[in-house]
């Protein structure tokens, strides 16, 4: 299955010559109402600020990576695509990169997000704080704490609901955690599915800081099948270094004269 992201100019660039996948930590989404879908339950105080407390943490340890179905979509490209100059890039989401359960908390087979107008009430009586708490542990590391249907049901509400307003995105989203306290770090890092590495630099005060907040990329080669030009991408040939495998077709847009589509060409390498 071919899924697309949509990039900038530059990193759209860096992002064909890595094959990497960038994810961020919902904390730093541009949407504030991430994870909020249990905002509106009822429950006593204790229970309250324990739920607060659970997502607060979870919105800084996990990371989520934001596909799409569509490398066609016009409001899409202007958003994030840099106003048509940028890139869209389809990547082969089969690999268990992406897919399994051993490496995320929500694979991609999972990820689809739904979009609501409302948000239904909640109760927070013991059977749904102890599924909130597996959840949180599996954010934690412990993946396996998740079997029964309906935690898992909690846990995609939870990650992946928003409000109707995004529909047009036709998001799919994969949910990793960047770290487990049920491991030593080097050990979970060794694995070249899990390792992943920031953008960082020293300010003028000697302190690292990230250049992107919550942008963790991990180091797994993801393939590329697809890459699309934006109507206003300055490029005119594939440069030789992006020709690092036969089957991705490289497509440039221009516009349908009798129609608001997006129509893509064929680029002859």
């Amino acid at each position: 299955m071919i899924l697309y992201k949509y990039y900038g100019y530059d990193a759209g660039i860096k992002a064909l010559e890595s094959r990497n996948l960038g994810f961020r930590r919902p904390i730093n989404f541009n949407d504030p109402f991430e994870l909020s879908f249990l905002s509106n339950s009822e429950g006593p105080h204790s229970k309250q600020s324990e739920l607060k407390s659970i997502l607060d943490k979870l919105r800084k340890t996990v990371a989520v990576l934001s596909l799409t179905r569509t490398p066609f979509h016009p409001l899409m490209w202007a958003h994030y695509g840099q106003e048509h100059m940028g890139f869209v890039i389809g990547y082969d989401v089969s690999d268990s990169f992406l897919s399994s359960e051993q490496y995320n908390l929500i694979p991609v087979s999972s990820g689809d997000v739904v979009y609501t107008s409302t948000k239904s009430p909640h109760i927070l009586n013991p059977n749904m704080m102890q599924r909130i708490k597996d959840i949180f542990l599996s954010g934690m590391g412990e993946l396996k704490r998740i079997e029964d249907a309906e935690t898992l049901s909690l846990t995609r509400k939870i990650f992946l609901t928003k409000h109707a307003s995004w529909v047009y995105e036709e998001e799919v989203r994969v949910v990793k955690i960047l770290d487990s306290l049920f491991e030593e770090s080097s050990s979970f890092q060794s694995d070249c599915r899990r390792s992943f590495y920031e953008l960082t630099q020293y300010n003028s005060s000697g302190q690292l800081i990230e250049l992107i907040p919550g942008l963790s990329i991990f180091n797994f080669k993801v393939p590329i099948k697809e890459v699309y030009l934006g109507l206003r991408n300055p490029m005119t040939e594939i440069p030789e270094n992006l020709h690092r495998c036969e089957d991705t077709t490289f497509y440039k847009f221009e516009m349908d004269d009798r129609s608001w589509e997006l129509k893509p060409t064929v680029i002859q390498g």
